[in-house]
Parts: C-alpha cells; sequence; structure tokens
C-alpha cells in the first residue's frame, strides 16, 4: 500500500514539475497574485489534504476495496467477466461518478461551501488542481469506495484512474493553451485548460458548465459544455468575488472558507 501511495505521488510530482516548467515558459496568463504567496496557500492546503485524509483514509478505503475483492462483493465479481471489460466499465463509471458529483458539488450548498475553495482561486495554474478542502476529500473518497464495492471495480483500476485524473487536472488547470486546430482535437476527448478555465470563471453563466474532469464528452452528452466563457475587458475573469482579498490567500483562510459566509 505505501508502495501505491509513493508511486502515485511521484508520478503527480513530475506531472507538476514538467507543466510548471512548462507554464513558466510558455505562460497563457500573466500573474496578478504574488507566486510564493499563492503557491505556498495551495500547496499548503495540498500537504494538509494528503496527511489528514489522503494516506489514513486511502489506506482504509483501499483495504476495503481488497476486502471486496477477496469475498466476490460487488456486480462485476459475481460474473465472470474479463479483466480488461472490468478495467474499461470500471475507468468509466469512475469517471462519471465524478462528473455527476461535481455537478451536486455546484448545487447543494453544503457541498458548495466545501468546493468553492477550489474555486476561490482567483488565478489558475498546476497548484489550482491541488487546491482541495480536506472534508471535500473525505466526502469524495466516501463516493470512490461506495461505487468500487457495489459495482466490484477492481482495485488496481481504481489506482490508475487516480493518476490519470492526477496527471489530468494537473493539466488542465495548467496556465497554458493549445494552437486552436490542437485544442478541436484534443477537446473531443479530454478536457483542456481552455475548457476548463471555462468552469472556473468568476461569471454565473459559465461556472455551471464544463463539469468534467478526465473526459470531456461527459458534458456535450449531458448539455453541460461551453466553448468560451464570457470575458471582461477581452479576458477571463476567475475567483468567487467575496473571497479575492489578499489575506483569503492562506491555508488557514482555505481550511476555515467553507465555514465562514
Amino acid at each position: 500500500m505505501e508502495i501505491d501511495t509513493t508511486t502515485r505521488l511521484m508520478i503527480a510530482g513530475a506531472t507538476f514539475a514538467f507543466f510548471a516548467i512548462l507554464e513558466a515558459i510558455y505562460p497563457h496568463r500573466a500573474a496578478y497574485t504574488e507566486k510564493s504567496r499563492r503557491w505556498g496557500a495551495n500547496l499548503g492546503l495540498f500537504v494538509v489534504d494528503i496527511l489528514a485524509v489522503g494516506i489514513p483514509l486511502g489506506t482504509v478505503a483501499f483495504g476495503l476495496i481488497v476486502l471486496a475483492e477477496s469475498q466476490t462483493w460487488g456486480l462485476m465479481h459475481m460474473i465472470d467477466l474479463p479483466f480488461w471489460v472490468k478495467a474499461v466499465v470500471g475507468f468509466i463509471c469512475l469517471d462519471a461518478l465524478l462528473y455527476f458529483q461535481h455537478r451536486l458539488s455546484h448545487k447543494v450548498p453544503l457541498l458548495w461551501r466545501l468546493h468553492r475553495v477550489h474555486h476561490a482561486d482567483t488565478e489558475m495554474d498546476v497548484t489550482t488542481a491541488n487546491r482541495v478542502h480536506p472534508l471535500e476529500s473525505v466526502w469524495l473518497t466516501f463516493l470512490r469506495l461506495s461505487l468500487c464495492v457495489a459495482i466490484g471495480i477492481p482495485l488496481i483500476v481504481l489506482i490508475f484512474y487516480q493518476i490519470a485524473l492526477n496527471i489530468v487536472s494537473i493539466f488542465n488547470h495548467a496556465n497554458i493553451r493549445f494552437a486552436a486546430p490542437v485544442e478541436r482535437v484534443v477537446n473531443k476527448l479530454l478536457v483542456t485548460p481552455a475548457m476548463h478555465e471555462t468552469h472556473h470563471s468568476a461569471h454565473a453563466h459559465d461556472l455551471d458548465t464544463n463539469f468534467a474532469f478526465v473526459f470531456s464528452f461527459w458534458d456535450r452528452w449531458f448539455g453541460t459544455y461551453k466553448e468560451q466563457a464570457v470575458k471582461q475587458e477581452g479576458e477571463v475573469v476567475l475567483g468567487i468575488d467575496q473571497f479575492r482579498e489578499k489575506h483569503e490567500v492562506s491555508v488557514f483562510k482555505l481550511l476555515t472558507m467553507p465555514f465562514r459566509r
């Protein structure tokens, strides 16, 4: 289990470094906030999330999935299916779950209080992907565990999905852009930085669009896709208006944000 956690963190770290270098060389947007302050807050929250939730709760969740496999709990464990079928079905179901969970997080006030910590970032770069409140991670872990046990998703498939999700999440939050022809091709399958920027827009008409995480087709299939965000003075304004002040950029403020008006 420790090897699995270490490996995933190493892959995430390498992905983070790659896109951090890329956005430093070819940035799409100029930085407005002091970079060291933002990065310190976002990465500090990530460390708290990993230590408080990711490692301990993830270990328990993985153990329960292993138990479910050994006891043949879950739909796919009860049916004699090839592993590749379980892998494809499991991966797609995990991504669909995240799409619908994301939509729910924007509709249910209590869940939005947790999720707005992520949206309150006034800029988007590789650190924004890690800006998740620990209590939201608890909720996400419970949902994934429930799905894996209910339909019998093998542990290795969950691990592979989480690795893919980490890579794509860092990528689609990065401060980079594709050339228009490349964007049109990649965007047909994967969520790109341009597509996800629309979701992070401060404009109300943009916020409830582009909920997908890995595969972009969920938004097209369920009518939540939007190609371009509303621009103000030629650019997309990011974040949440009530949390724009400089003093909001700290680990403590991010941890307490769900409990404040």
